[in-house]
């Protein structure tokens, strides 16, 4: 026995053999049903047949399932030529699929087309229900991830694209929304220099799950990781800011951008001397309709920067027609009453005002009166009866409805006590007669005449800048200044966005508001991307 398995022949027959079996339990699908056959007289069933589709147009649609995907076969004929198992070529169950034209659900009708002296007696199901999804194609900004860890002293700077990031992505409709990032990796693990290759990309779902079915072209991209000891970084914020109006009748739903910050590369004095980066502005103008639109905007490095990463950054903008919404009760605040006057909203005297919003149907269910600010502001104005038109803070993608502008009255008036040697102002009212008072330079008793204003106290408040102007018929565009970039959940602005550089409104709001940062709807600020609603 020993000297026969030291023969080399016998060695060589033993390997073989195990090649062969170990090929076969890996390329075999044990999951893959048996076809069987069972017979009584002269015929015969023959179960778990695959069906074969023809005539489907693979390029545009993708047969997403087929229901049942095994059927059975009744035949009849010579027991000579039903005694052996079928093969897959003689008994194939097909089904044409040439007339879909359009993705959806069908019935198909099973043929079968039996071998030379065998009789079809049925086919069980004679129908199967098959599901088609269209193809899309989209494009991503692809990103490499480096694995690894440079060398001692070196730190390795973002991926540099030989001939751009941009790729094509074609998977089903169901599919592609699941779509979170088109990804490659490179390891830098110990390099001392930059490290250059080409990377397989692969495309992740929400849930981190690699969708097998993605077609991505390039499949590939060309990249260098720059590895460097001596330039320094700094990460600012990718502000937003928009220009031009939307088609009437549409609203933002949200605006999604690849990036929210930016990485500038250089000499530690000149990234010192750079505070913010300049926000990128996205024309609404290019909007023609409701859906999805996709901007790439090319970043620009400040002066004295060698690079910024990324060098692009792609925003999908989504428009939708807009509903309106009635918030009722929503409190007034009063700011800016000077020292020694007492200031009392008397239209409405409820001190709260029902106010009509607009934005899309999905982000309006979730408004409420808390996150509404309404805002009078009373700087610089004296005794008497004024009409005061609000500022009004909202969450971002909302805004105002109606004609014009909200506003109250508001009653200011003098908190001190008259007397011997005062002047005690009363408020004014338009039904209120010229009033003597005590002169307060004679203490006499002596009375001087006290002039009510020409229109008998009632002063209108000069239209601030941040407040829309009367007879704006339509809810205001975005400003053209920076906002904080509208994120992954545009509906939940910043909370601790309280007005500085990158606020959307760009000033405090109110702190009784709960915080909310939105903009006022108005023309002219920015922040709140609702603004870009063009109510008829």
């Amino acid at each position: 026995m020993d000297k026969w398995l030291a023969n080399n022949t016998a060695a060589k027959i033993i390997a073989l053999a195990v090649a062969l079996i170990l090929w076969a339990m890996v390329h075999v699908d044990t999951d893959a049903p048996t076809i069987t056959r069972s017979s009584q007289g002269d015929q015969t069933t023959i179960t778990n047949l695959a069906i074969k589709p023809y005539g489907f147009d693979n390029e545009k649609y993708v047969l997403k399932s087929v229901s049942p995907q095994q059927v059975s076969i009744s035949v009849a004929g010579q027991r000579s030529l039903l005694t052996s198992l079928p093969s897959a070529s003689e008994y194939e169950v097909k089904m044409d699929l040439s007339s879909i034209s359009e993705p959806g659900k069908y019935e198909v009708p099973l043929q079968f087309d039996p071998p030379a002296g065998v009789e079809l007696l049925s086919i069980q199901p004679s129908k199967v229900t098959v599901t088609v999804e269209e193809k899309v194609t989209q494009e991503f900004q692809a990103v490499v991830l480096t694995t690894g860890v440079p060398a001692d002293g070196f730190t390795e700077l973002d991926p540099v694209f030989e001939d751009g990031n941009t790729v094509k992505v074609t998977l089903p409709t169901s599919e592609m929304k699941q779509v979170q990032k088109i990804q490659g990796e490179m390891s830098v693990d110990g390099s001392n220099g930059n490290v250059s290759g080409r990377v397989k990309l692969v495309a992740y779902s929400n849930n981190g799950e690699v969708l097998d079915d993605a077609e991505i072209v390039p499949s590939s991209l060309k990249v260098q990781i720059p590895i460097s000891s001596n330039v320094s970084s700094k990460t600012l914020p990718l502000n937003v800011s928009y220009s031009g109006r939307l088609p009437d009748g549409l609203v933002l739903s949200g605006v999604q951008a690849a990036a929210k910050e930016v990485k500038l590369y250089g000499a530690s004095g000149a990234l010192k001397s750079v505070d913010a980066f300049p926000p990128v502005t996205l024309d609404l103008s290019r909007i023609t309709a409701e859906g999805t639109t996709r901007y790439t905007e090319t970043l620009t490095a400040p002066s004295g920067v060698q690079r910024i990463e990324p060098s692009s950054v792609q925003y999908t903008v989504t428009v939708v027609p807009y509903k309106e919404k009635v918030i009722s009760d929503v409190p007034i605040r009063l700011t800016g009453q000077a020292n020694g006057l007492k200031a009392t909203i008397t239209d409405p005297e409820s001190g709260r005002m029902d106010i009509t919003i607009v934005g899309a149907p999905n982000l309006l269910s979730d408004v409420t009166a808390s996150d509404i600010g309404l805002t009078a502001d009373l700087s610089g104005l004296s005794a008497g009866t004024h009409n005061v038109q609000l500022k009004v803070s909202l969450p971002d993608y909302i805004g105002t409805g109606g004609d014009s502008p909200p506003s109250v009255t508001v009653e200011i008036a003098g908190t001190g006590e008259s007397g011997a040697g005062e002047t005690q102002t009363p408020p004014a009212t338009e039904t209120q007669p010229e009033t003597p008072t005590p002169d307060s330079s004679t203490g006499s008793g002596e009375t001087g005449n006290t002039e009510p204003p020409a229109d008998n106290g009632s002063v209108d408040v000069p239209k601030d800048t941040d407040t829309p102007t009367d007879g704006e018929s339509e809810p205001a565009q975005p400003g053209t200044t920076e906002e904080n970039p509208p994120g992954d959940n545009p509906t939940n602005p910043d909370p601790n966005n309280t007005g500085e550089e990158g606020s959307p409104q760009g000033e405090t709001p109110p702190s009784d508001q709960g915080g909310t940062t939105g903009n006022t709807g108005n023309t002219g600020n920015t922040g709140n991307t609702g603004g870009g609603t063009n109510a008829p």
